[in-house]
C-alpha cells in the first residue's frame, strides 16, 4: 500500500497537516486536496478542534503545485474534466480562507504554481532563507491558478506580478520577505521549528478575538469604510464582554500572563 498523501497529527492545540508527496516535491495530489478539505469542514462544524493549523511539505519542500502527469492527462480530456480539478483547488483555497483557525505556512524549500498559492491562503508565512517561489505555469504554457495572482496582487507591485508570471523565473522568499509576504525567515532545516513555537504563541492566545481577526482582515479590502468601521465596532463591543477581555485586562493591570480560555 502507498505512503498516504496527507498526515494529519496533534501536537497539542496545534493540527499540523503535511503534503506527503515528496516522489514529486508535494504536488497537489486530489488525496490531499480532498483530506485537507475534509479536515476544515471538521474544524467548521466543530467535530475536530484545535487553536491554528500548521501546512508544511514532506521532506524540505513545500509545494511544487499541479502533477504533471495529472496535467498531461487532463490536457488530452473535456473542457468539464480539465477544469475538474482546479475547482477543487478553488474550493481547497476558499476554506483555508474562511476557517476559524489562523493557518501557518511552513515554507521550506520552495513553492511553484499553485503551491505558491497553497502559501498565499494561508494567514501567516515562515519560510527558510534558501526557499524560493516560482508561477511555473507558463514554461509548459498555461496561466497562473491557485489564487495566484489575487494574493500576490495584495502583496507585491503589478510590474513584479507581471516579471513572475510572464517568465516563471524563481524568486527567493528573501526578496518577499522584504516586501512583508513573509513573516519570518529563519535557517534552512529551524523552519518548522521556528512556526511551531509561534503556532503556540498564538494557540495560547484568545481564540475568538483571533477569528474574527480573521474575519476582519478578510473582509476589509473589499468592504467600504462605513461598513468596515460597523463591523469593527459591533466585533470589539462583543469581545469587551467576554471572559477572555475581561481576564486580558485584568492580566495586564496585574502585570501577569493572561490565561485565556
Amino acid at each position: 500500500m502507498s505512503d498516504p498523501k496527507i498526515l494529519v497529527t496533534r501536537n497539542g492545540p496545534v493540527i499540523e497537516v503535511v503534503n506527503n508527496n515528496p516522489q514529486s516535491k508535494n504536488s497537489l495530489s486530489p488525496e490531499f486536496i480532498i483530506g485537507f478539505s475534509q479536515l476544515l469542514a471538521a474544524i467548521e462544524d466543530g467535530s475536530e478542534d484545535g487553536r491554528v493549523i500548521l501546512l508544511s511539505g514532506a521532506e524540505g519542500f513545500f509545494c511544487s503545485g499541479g502533477n504533471l502527469d495529472g496535467l498531461k492527462q487532463r490536457s488530452e480530456s473535456d473542457y468539464a474534466q480539465r477544469r475538474g480539478n482546479v475547482d477543487r483547488i478553488n474550493q481547497l483555497i476558499l476554506s483555508m480562507r474562511s476557517c476559524k483557525l489562523p493557518i501557518i505556512a511552513v515554507l521550506e524549500g520552495g513553492a511553484a504554481g499553485a503551491g505558491v498559492g497553497l502559501a498565499l491562503a494561508c494567514d501567516m508565512i515562515i519560510a527558510s532563507d534558501q526557499a524560493y517561489v516560482m508561477a511555473a505555469y507558463v514554461k509548459i504554457g498555461i496561466t497562473p491558478d491557485g489564487g495566484m495572482t489575487p494574493f500576490m496582487t495584495e502583496a507585491i507591485p503589478r510590474w513584479l506580478l507581471s516579471e513572475l508570471v510572464f517568465t516563471g523565473d524563481k524568486m527567493p522568499v528573501k526578496r518577499l520577505y522584504e516586501m512583508g509576504v513573509v513573516n519570518e525567515l529563519t535557517e534552512s532545516g529551524k523552519t518548522k521549528a521556528r512556526a511551531l513555537e509561534i503556532a503556540n504563541r498564538l494557540a495560547a492566545g484568545p481564540a475568538q478575538a483571533i477569528t474574527t481577526g480573521k474575519r476582519l482582515i478578510a473582509a476589509a479590502r473589499l468592504t467600504p469604510l462605513d461598513v468596515q468601521l460597523e463591523d469593527e465596532a459591533e466585533s470589539v463591543a462583543n469581545a469587551l464582554g467576554s471572559a477572555d477581555a475581561r481576564e486580558g485586562i485584568q492580566a495586564f493591570l496585574e502585570k501577569r500572563k493572561p490565561q485565556f480560555s
